[in-house]
């Protein structure tokens, strides 16, 4: 478990994700090995007018192809609109991140991986799961460096 968090840390690092609506690359990694069909059903639309059982399933169609974003909750076809503004349909990458952070809030970090991460917040994170956690809260965080703040 040790090695795939360490793994995960330097991959973030190295690739120095950016993730304000644009590069979700690293995650998309992550979530193609991801079987949607254990996630819960909440049908989306996507703005390739298919219908997604829920937001893992849209978020790997997303990766595949990025111009795939949501349309609107629910199926496509259900009798609403198949056009919305711009500000209301939800980029494909939010949809992966959001997908990442709930898998992570529904999971437990481990204290015994100890490999301190400074954020852009300048905030000492014990951990890669930690500095990830607090990420879903605040997009705008990032790597500063490995290690203690202080240090």
């Amino acid at each position: 478990m040790r090695v795939n968090w360490m793994i995960l840390l330097c991959a973030t690092v190295a690739n120095a994700q950016n993730f304000n609506g644009g590069d979700s690359t690293w995650y998309c990694g992550i979530l193609a090995n991801e079987n949607c069909s254990i996630h819960i059903a909440e049908p989306r639309c996507g703005t390739d007018l298919i219908t997604y059982t829920n937001m893992c399933a849209l978020g790997q169609a997303h990766c595949k192809d990025t111009t795939v974003n949501q349309l609107h909750m629910g199926p496509c076809g259900d009798g609403g609109t198949t056009t919305r503004s711009p500000e209301q349909i939800v980029h494909g990458s939010e949809l992966v991140l959001d997908f990442q952070c709930a898998v992570l809030g529904h999971r437990g970090c481990e204290p015994a991986i100890n490999e301190k991460i400074c954020g852009t917040d300048g905030i000492t994170y014990q951990n890669f799961c930690e500095y990830e956690k607090a990420r879903c809260m605040h997009r705008e965080l990032h790597v500063a460096k490995l290690g203690d703040c202080s240090a």
